[in-house]
């Protein structure tokens, strides 16, 4: 071996960006999946990374072995203990991430909190909490785990015996700082989790006030995670990070390869049919999760998928705590199927066995939310399928998630198959902003047909004023027009009866795709 170099020590995962905090961002270059096989062996182990041998036997048991991208890139930076950023989506490993330096630097006979953990929901802070007890075992951890909408008495006696790590949710944190209930005063390891989500939820203002009353940023050391970076962000890295190194997974990695996208074209008439398709039709569901815009789509839904004797159960921010628990520890243990929720009410949520994600409505103001969704599905290198139900006026936000994601959604169509329910004509749909719908007719020029006759054999089926019959346009093969909707079935099943031989009309949808109905 000798005169030959170490092989490199944590291998970073993805491609490395500009930096964007005025040259203070330390930057490692990066390399990509194919880059990384000419030079690496891709089976690294958690032993590659030099973790003690107590976190070594935690992870055997487990059964963890090969870290993750994002596991593989973070541990050695944050052992060195330098700030980090990394860009990362959902369901990456994260918490093993910054989670195994701390279990390795913390000092258990201290009885003060020593790291804090700020999630965006309290559906997240369980879940860091709950990985961190199982990544501590036997080691006389004690985290505690603080969000609202319980009593503070639990909590607040907790912290009096003595905890080492916090987790939880930037408003129960300060309440809990301002009743003198908790005193961050020590803590010197820092951990602001999914961080675009915090700023999207309006908490930003608050992790701010959390963070300037801790020890400074150069008596601690900081990491933010973040699937997103928007210029917020940024700004809060700027402020509350010193010289931190950025990793970032490759843009294929963010998107989820194990993942298959496809959006099926239907307004919001046909989703509960396509749905309905979709479960008594589609191979290797296990669990579904579908998120809806609104609390009340989501109860109105479950309503609709119970009565047609489907297992569903809702997830939103009206739910009681308990209730929330109870639905989720069902939906884990697969006594429900499908779980109809909010993106809020499902930040955080980590079921392996989610095999289908569908999104009832697409994100419309903010197509990162995208990302967060899919992650749902396709954990620890499972596949899962994400199917968007996208209406034309869908058209524009599906672009949106499209350029985020740097990849073309494939269009398909639902599951074919006898299902509970029929498709529906959806006017909306095929209406223009006029409230006319355009019809095909499969006669033109070679068979005789005029503008004058077409009008006539129109009036005929309809009985419609002449300046109700618009944009007639007579090709030598078929003919085009159009009606107010509320007489489109008339005309589209008559005007064939007013011309000579047997014709046939399809209606034509905005983008005049032939649509047969």
């Amino acid at each position: 071996m000798g005169g030959q170099e170490p092989p490199p020590r944590g291998p970073r995962m993805g491609q490395a960006l500009t930096a964007w905090t005025d040259g203070r961002t330390r930057r490692r270059e990066t390399m990509t999946q194919k880059q990384l096989r000419s030079v690496v062996d891709l089976k690294a182990t958690f032993a590659d990374l030099h973790l003690q041998q107590a976190s070594l036997d935690t992870l055997d048991k487990i059964g963890f072995e090969h870290p993750t991208p994002i596991q593989e890139s973070a541990i050695p930076i944050l052992k060195e203990g330098r700030d980090l950023i990394g860009q990362a989506r959902t369901g990456t490993g994260k918490t093993a991430a910054f989670g195994l330096p701390f279990l390795e630097r913390y000092d258990p006979g201290l009885k003060h909190v020593q790291g804090l953990v700020l999630a965006p929901t309290r559906e997240l802070a369980i879940q860091i909490g709950e990985e961190m007890e199982r990544y501590s075992a036997g080691r006389g951890f004690e985290v505690i785990t603080i969000y609202g909408g319980t009593g503070y008495e639990g909590q607040e006696k907790a912290l009096r015996k003595g905890v080492h790590m916090v987790v939880g949710t930037p408003g129960r944190i300060m309440d809990l700082m301002e009743r003198g209930s908790l005193d961050l005063s020590s803590a010197s390891y820092v951990v602001l989790d999914e961080a675009d989500r915090m700023l999207d939820m309006g908490f930003i203002d608050d992790v701010e006030w959390i963070l300037r009353r801790m020890p400074s940023k150069h008596q601690r050391q900081t990491m933010l995670f973040s699937a997103t970076m928007p210029e917020e962000i940024k700004s809060l890295a700027r402020r509350f990070l010193k010289q931190p190194e950025f990793v970032r997974v490759s843009e294929d990695q963010i998107t989820v390869p194990e993942i298959e996208q496809v959006f099926y074209p239907v307004g919001r008439r046909n989703k509960l049919w396509a749905l309905t398709q979709i479960l008594d039709h589609e191979k290797g569901i296990d669990l579904m999760l579908t998120f809806c815009a609104t609390k009340y789509m989501c109860d109105r839904l479950v309503g609709d998928l119970k009565n047609m004797g489907y297992s569903a159960e809702a997830l939103h921010g009206d739910l009681p705590q308990s209730k929330r628990e109870k639905v989720l520890d069902r939906f884990d243990r697969g006594e429900v199927r499908i779980l109809i929720a909010t993106d809020v009410a499902a930040r955080g949520l980590d079921i392996d066995h989610i095999t289908h994600v569908v999104n009832w409505d697409l994100p419309e103001q903010e197509p990162e939310v995208y990302v967060h969704r899919i992650g749902r599905t396709g954990r620890a290198g499972r596949t899962g399928k994400a199917i968007s139900f996208v209406s034309l006026d869908d058209k524009p936000t599906l672009k949106r998630v499209e350029m985020l994601i740097g990849k073309e959604i494939p269009e398909s169509e639902p599951p074919q198959g006898k299902g509970k329910l029929r498709r529906q004509i959806d006017w909306d749909e095929l209406a223009d902003k006029y409230g006319n719908i355009h019809i095909r007719l499969d006669a033109g020029r070679k068979d005789g047909l005029t503008p004058f006759k077409l009008h006539r054999a129109v009036q005929k089926a309809t009985g419609l004023q002449d300046h109700l019959i618009s944009d007639i346009r007579i090709e030598e093969d078929h003919a085009d027009f159009a009606v107010p909707k509320d007489t489109a079935m008339k005309a589209r099943n008559g005007v064939g009866k007013g011309l000579p031989g047997r014709r046939r009309a399809e209606f034509l949808d905005k983008e005049t795709t032939v649509r047969s109905v």
